[in-house]
């Protein structure tokens, strides 16, 4: 099957007559222009291929998929094991369940080829896993103890402190090589310093009222995690800013989503990529 068949098909596939609009002629057309195209079958990838070529956009988009083990590894440490299974039972914090932050449909929107639908599932658990640890975070940073904790529940959350540190570390890299340099540089994104969380946690005045013990490695932490999102915000932006399927109450998505296409706007999506690059206000250097 050639190219052209292909497109053909998935143009088949765009749906209903609500998912086609009216020209300045009045007549209808599809939500892409010529199905013999092969930015049909895959608008975002494309999009940035027209605008700063193919080995930028290799680059910097095959990189972000080099922290997906980090992500795996912050999702089960940190959000299962130190919440969920830890400090919520001890120190009875709110639940937070998993399947409010953590959306994962848009691969099946219409019109997008398998690389594009890949990036998106990527966005959603990226993402979605990270405004879920913010979540955690900042439940932990408003605990007011209201009851002596067990002689091994100190020993728990002390042990916990200790831990974290190794990985944080190790988140620490991946932030600095993987987003800063192997992916911000070819794509012309911008670095995202600690500083910049810094000063953001000290105008909240973040945790203050907690023991030095606790709030020094829990400021770490979320200095770590929100750099984390501005990072993402600008990917996510970039690579899949479409919205999502499922709009059931309790969902929790990221601000930044306010800014993204509906799943019938993939042209009007594919013309601001191919331009500006992003519906972030902070827009690539390049």
């Amino acid at each position: 099957m050639n190219i052209q068949d292909r497109a053909m098909g998935q143009d088949m596939k765009l749906g209903p007559p609500q998912e086609q609009a009216v020209d300045s002629l009045g007549g209808e057309r599809k939500v892409y222009g010529s199905p013999s195209e092969w930015t049909l079958l895959y608008p975002v990838f494309s999009s940035h291929v027209k605008r700063i070529g193919w080995v930028r956009t290799l680059a910097g988009g095959l990189s972000m998929y080099l922290c997906i083990p980090l992500l795996v590894i912050l999702h089960l440490t940190c959000c299962v094991v130190a919440y969920q299974w830890l400090m919520r039972p001890l120190l009875g914090m709110p639940k937070v369940r998993w399947v409010d932050y953590v959306v994962i449909d848009r691969h099946r929107i219409r019109g997008m080829g398998g690389f594009d639908k890949f990036n998106c599932m990527f966005c959603g658990y990226a993402n979605g896993l990270t405004v879920m640890a913010n979540v955690e975070m900042d439940h932990i940073a408003r605990w007011q103890q209201q009851r002596a904790l067990p002689l091994w529940g100190k020993a728990v959350l002390a042990l916990l402190m200790l831990v974290i540190w190794p990985l944080l570390l190790i988140f620490e890299l991946g932030v600095q090589i993987i987003y800063n340099i192997l992916v911000s540089r070819p794509l012309g994104m911008h670095r995202v310093s600690i500083a910049q969380a810094r000063q953001i946690l000290n105008r909240q005045a973040y945790a203050r009222q907690l023991p030095v013990f606790g709030r020094l490695p829990l400021l770490a932490a979320k200095n770590l995690c929100l750099r984390f999102a501005m990072a993402l915000e600008q990917i996510e932006s970039s690579w899949c800013p479409l919205k999502h399927l499922e709009t059931r109450e309790g969902v929790v998505y990221p601000k930044h989503h306010d800014k993204f296409f509906g799943p019938h706007e993939l042209e009007k999506m594919r013309e601001v990529l191919s331009t500006v690059g992003t519906v972030s206000d902070r827009r690539p250097k390049w």
